[in-house]
């Protein structure tokens, strides 16, 4: 039921940011537009990292925007999160396969 989303939802997912956290004050004007990745837990418990746009910011939070359906502009979503949720960029998503080094008792037996 929740692995897609539905046209009843209008594109947008059904779940709702458990994560998302408010700073005390908020910027009122947009500040960029950065690209950003963003850890979302979900109240369903699941998590995830996703890629988003960092549109406002302070020093402790920041508020990222994204589409649950990349096709529908009306799917657009804007959470305020901590900022330790939020990266510009990772090394440590996807690491490459290790290689044995010559030698090693891993390596090829040919």
């Amino acid at each position: 039921m929740f692995g897609t989303i539905s046209a009843v939802s209008g594109g947008r997912d059904p779940r709702s940011v458990a994560n998302r956290e408010v700073p005390e004050k908020v910027p009122l004007r947009p500040q960029g537009n950065e690209p950003v990745i963003v850890r979302v837990v979900w109240s369903d418990g699941s998590e995830e990292w996703r890629p988003a746009r960092a549109v406002r910011w302070t020093t402790t939070h920041v508020m990222v925007a994204w589409r649950d359906s990349h096709s529908d502009p009306y799917s657009e979503r804007h959470e305020w999160m901590r900022a330790g949720d939020v990266a510009r960029s990772v090394s440590w998503l996807v690491a490459p396969p290790a290689r044995p080094r010559p030698g090693s008792s891993l390596a090829d037996p040919r």
